[in-house]
């Protein structure tokens, strides 16, 4: 409705205004008397008018006038829509075909009169989108909409968004995270998508296991599996270590929904990054089969190291080397010394001896799986060992097992591993005809590898390695070797031609290393005499048995992995620190950083420098979910770790949760309801209520219009006019 009137405002007093109209009508009269005579009566009256009205228009600008317009407006509430597109809305909805997401959709879009269009009549109407953000959308945008991304933040959204609406239009399926929180906020219209009572789901919800485990001792793996829309059947729950089913349990269903936990006790054999799995069959019926899986990856530590040496006589070497590992807490040794051999013939029957027959059997075909290192301490095999029982030791370190041989005379003399097994696993070779040498002493000295290598890098001086081995006691007898491409030399000898004495490498899963001398007992008596302690020959033995059994401690290379498991399309990293002075030589130890998918297919990755010296970061965009392996390889060997990354649905409850929609509602002062005409309906109503007016009023001055500054000289100039026409100009 709009209205008019006219105001005024004199700005002289209103005597004033009166007098000044009298005395210009006054002059008026007067000027009529005086110019009828000459010009006659009618024209007379038509100057004096013009004169009457051009006085009074220009004292009525005293007056002040003021034309007042008012305009009644109306206010349009505003209204959000919510359309949650979280991964739980592309699971089926009211019909067999269509998801929760086109559900939505049609509500909106579809009909003779749309919702949409129907809201747009009484309200401003806003479209936004819930995933991993809010997004506000076009009405365009709407029907190529598609469910992707984690769980809709509602909290997030009514901070955002309940200040600038009067009403909040929410169509989910209730999977949405809400705080319960009773901020004030707009009251919220909520319509339910999906069918709670056709929707069925067998899903592992959560998976408890310790960080850490070790080997040799029990852990337990609990599972806790969700069911909706089953009851009275039983369910296998199988655990897997990759490929391979480890064990199985039934799981009872008795009722739906139902939340219950089954366990797993499992005794690793092995150290190292397991990938795990727990899978359920996916049942008839089933909507949603992606939570049917969830992977861990098992970390195994060794509580302590258990060694198996066998000497070919009691040296000097093998005293030493006992003393080494009993006087190490985290060592369990188990040693065999050859005091006779079967050429050693005795009249006393075999019970009666004092000394117990090797265990050959028993330890090279039965027990062998249970040790972390395997020493071969110069011994003369053929009499105990044959060809089965070294191909033995060469499975056991294809498979991630440590073998070491100390030498001797016996090394490659009599011993003879040419055309054996364990030939193909030695990092080293006989130089020539002559296998063992004691005619002069040879010191050692280290080789450009073992200035770096953690075995022979152990000095408390700094950069002072070299020197550190130059000070040992020289070896009275060495084996004449040639390492192999497979070997890395880090000790050799100073004498002559360069002769290895230290050399390691790789085979399989597992690695293997050569001493070349069965004196190495010196570097403990020999520094001793000198006053310098035996730790040094300590804590070579020390590391060389940790890095055979790869003691992460000794890696020069430490990976940390996230703390939480990746998701498919986000892109992981992980830490790379290398335990080297200075980055550019930190950066020369890493040979290759790669990563392989599940199926063990190599993916795209990159490794770049950070700040921090010696640190690096790796990563990665997953594809696909479960157990990656990240590979580090260096100089030294490679360094592998496990890191799972979950489907996107991976763990999600898709049960429609409309109980949760009630609760939301309820908290705002809205509804759930469920037809687009009950929607419609209630927002109309509510509409009403909180309809709004105002006023719009304008003041427009009439002196300041331009039409009354025109009329002002045009009556001034018909005036002069007339009076020119009548001669009086």
């Amino acid at each position: 409705m709009n209205w008019n009137r006219i105001v005024i405002a004199p700005v002289f007093p209103f005597w004033v205004i009166l007098f000044l109209l009298s005395l210009g009508l006054a002059l008026t009269v007067v000027q009529y008397w005086m110019i009828q005579k000459r010009i006659g009566r009618p024209k007379a009256i038509q100057i004096s008018l013009l004169r009457l009205i051009t006085l009074s228009l220009l004292v009525s600008f005293s007056v002040n006038p003021s034309l007042i317009v008012k305009k009644e407006e109306k206010i349009v509430p505003a209204l959000a829509i919510l359309v949650d597109r979280s991964q739980s809305m592309s699971l089926s909805g009211q019909g067999e075909k269509k998801t929760r997401l086109d559900d939505a959709k049609a509500l909106l879009l579809d009909g003779e009169k749309p919702l949409l269009k129907a809201l747009k009549e009484s309200f401003e109407v806003k479209l936004y989108t819930m995933g991993e953000s809010l997004q506000a959308i076009g009405e365009s945008e709407l029907p190529g909409l598609k469910a992707v991304g984690k769980r809709a933040d509602l909290n997030r959204a009514l901070e955002k968004l309940g200040s600038t609406n009067s009403l909040l239009l929410l169509l989910s399926d209730g999977n949405v995270d809400w705080n319960g929180s009773d901020r004030k906020a707009p009251p919220l219209i909520a319509v339910p998508m999906g069918d709670p009572r056709s929707y069925k789901d067998i899903s592992i919800k959560e998976i408890k296991a310790p960080p850490i485990a070790f080997r040799g001792r029990p852990v337990q793996i609990e599972v806790v599996i969700k069911c909706h829309g089953y009851s009275g059947i039983t369910v296998p729950v199988i655990l897997r270590n990759g490929a391979k089913i480890l064990t199985a349990k039934s799981f009872s269903i008795r009722r739906s929904p139902e939340e219950g936990v089954t366990s797993f006790s499992l005794t690793p054999e092995e150290v190292g990054s397991f990938p795990l799995s727990v899978s359920i069959p996916p049942q008839f019926g089933e909507s949603l089969t992606a939570n049917n899986d969830a992977n861990i990856a098992l970390k195994v530590y060794r509580d302590k190291i258990r060694i198996l040496m066998v000497s070919g006589s009691p040296s000097l070497n093998y005293r030493y080397m006992r003393s080494a590992f009993k006087n190490d807490p985290t060592i369990d040794l188990l040693s065999f010394v050859i005091l006779r051999t079967p050429a050693n013939i005795i009249n006393v029957p075999l019970q009666e001896q004092s000394l117990i027959p090797f265990p050959v059997e028993t330890l090279f075909t039965n027990e062998l799986k249970n040790f972390d290192l395997v020493i071969f301490d110069d011994f003369f095999y053929r009499p105990y060992l044959n060809l089965n029982h070294l191909e033995h030791v060469k499975e056991f370190v294809r498979g991630g097992g440590s073998f070491a041989v100390i030498g001797g005379p016996n090394f490659f003399g009599q011993g003879g591993y040419e055309g054996t097994p364990l030939e193909e696993i030695l990092p080293a070779r006989l130089s020539g005809k002559e296998d063992y040498r004691r005619d002069l002493p040879s010191g050692v000295k280290l080789s450009r590898l073992g200035m770096i290598h953690p075995i022979t890098r152990f000095s408390s001086e700094g950069n002072n390695h070299q020197g550190l081995w130059q000070e040992m006691p020289p070896l009275d007898g060495i084996n004449l070797l040639e390492a192999k491409n497979s070997g890395r030399v880090l000790l050799e000898s100073t004498d002559g031609i360069p002769r290895p004495i230290l050399v390691v490498g790789n085979y399989g899963k597992g690695r293997v290393s050569i001493l070349g001398t069965d004196f190495s007992w010196k570097w403990y008596m020999g520094m001793l005499a000198q006053g310098k302690g035996n730790w040094a020959y300590l804590r070579f033995m020390e590391r060389m048995v940790r890095w055979l059994t790869r003691d992460p401690s000794l890696d020069p290379v430490q990976i940390t992995l996230p703390a939480k498991p990746g998701e498919v399309g986000q892109e992981m990293g992980v830490q790379v620190r290398v335990k080297e002075e200075g980055s550019s030589s930190a950066s020369k130890r890493i040979a290759s950083f790669s990563v392989f998918n599940p199926e063990g297919t190599k993916v795209v990755s990159q490794l770049r420098t950070t700040a921090q010296e010696g640190e690096f970061l790796g990563s990665f965009l997953p594809e696909k979910g479960g157990v990656y392996k990240v590979r580090v390889e260096t100089l030294e060997g490679r360094l592998e770790e496990s890191v799972v990354v979950a489907e996107a649905v991976e763990g999600l409850d898709g049960v429609p949760n409309h109980e949760h929609l009630k609760k939301i509602a309820e908290a705002t002062g809205g509804k759930v309801l469920s037809s687009g005409k009950e929607v419609l309906r209630e927002a109309e109503s509510y509409g009403e209520k909180i309809k709004e007016h105002f006023v719009e009023e304008k003041r427009l001055p009439l002196w300041s219009a331009p039409y009354l500054l025109v009329l002002i000289p045009a009556l001034l100039g018909m005036e002069w006019y007339l009076r020119r026409k009548g001669g009086m100009v």
